[in-house]
């Protein structure tokens, strides 16, 4: 087994087999430490906050999953990858700064952190991808202001995230996924003009809505997008979608759109109702 010498430059790499030297409740890793690999700290309960070095460029899948006392967190703005579920089932985890450098934030990556409440992004973030479930679960979350670069949110990314209140979407945001916002708690929705598609479920049960209006670059609206938003009473479509899937709302919500448009003819075969603009 090979420790880290301070005298010794060479990049290190840490493992399940080399950490143990590192391990403890308050962890400042080591500055030669440039990669983490997958499963180094998985479960290990003793950690409640670590400090990465600088030129940390590398943390493997599910590196700190169910650290269940881990509440803090350094990232170093050089970190570029971060893997599959690298903090998921972190549940005392309680605010997430994502780093500049960072261009996709993983599948599970903070997956079922039930106490995290604050979500942060560089100021000059070049964050474009949140994949599937990064966020879900996530039941103190209240705010995101998602940065600029951002192009997509995928599927589940924000599900079950119960107090998300606040969101604030980017000019250049392309799509959102499937249930990206299922069950979350957003009073209003403003979307940006550049967004494209609108995915199966996107807001499905986001209870607190209750008048939304649709940029009309949206090709494609996937079924049950507004479906279970029980105080809906108004969606307003002011263009014909390529694409509209069925029961994108609840029987009780009103549907604005122009007279004879596609989505009159689709409202008038779902049986909606209609206002005309």
């Amino acid at each position: 087994m090979q420790f880290f010498n301070p005298n010794n430059s060479k990049s290190l790499t840490l493992t399940r087999r080399n950490s143990s030297h590192y391990l403890k409740p308050d962890m400042t890793l080591p500055d030669n430490c440039h990669i983490i690999s997958s499963e180094t700290f998985f479960k290990r309960s003793i950690i409640r906050s670590v400090i990465f070095p600088y030129e940390m460029q590398q943390i493997g899948a599910k590196a700190f999953q169910g650290c269940s006392r881990l509440s803090s967190l350094d990232f170093p703005d050089n970190l570029r990858q971060m893997g599959t579920g690298a903090f998921s089932d972190c549940p005392s985890l309680r605010q997430v700064q994502i780093p500049s450098g960072l261009t996709t934030i993983p599948k599970n990556a903070f997956r079922n952190g039930r106490r995290l409440k604050e979500l942060e992004f560089a100021p000059d973030s070049h964050l474009t991808s949140i994949m599937a479930d990064a966020f879900s679960e996530c039941a103190s979350l209240e705010e995101v202001i998602f940065p600029a670069s951002l192009s997509e949110i995928n599927d589940r990314a924000f599900y079950k995230c119960k107090k998300l209140e606040q969101v604030s979407f980017p000019e250049g945001l392309k799509s959102i996924g499937k249930q990206a916002f299922y069950f979350c708690g957003m009073k209003t929705l403003d979307l940006p003009d550049s967004l494209e598609f609108l995915n199966d479920s996107a807001f499905f049960k986001c209870n607190n809505l209750t008048y939304v209006t649709l940029p009309e670059n949206i090709r494609y609206l996937g079924k049950w997008i507004f479906h279970g938003c029980n105080r809906l009473q108004y969606l307003e479509i002011r263009h014909d979608p390529e694409f509209i899937g069925p029961w994108i709302i609840n029987r009780a919500t009103c549907i604005r759109c122009y007279k004879g448009s596609k989505v009159d003819l689709y409202c008038q075969e779902s049986g909606f109702r209609v206002e005309y603009i």
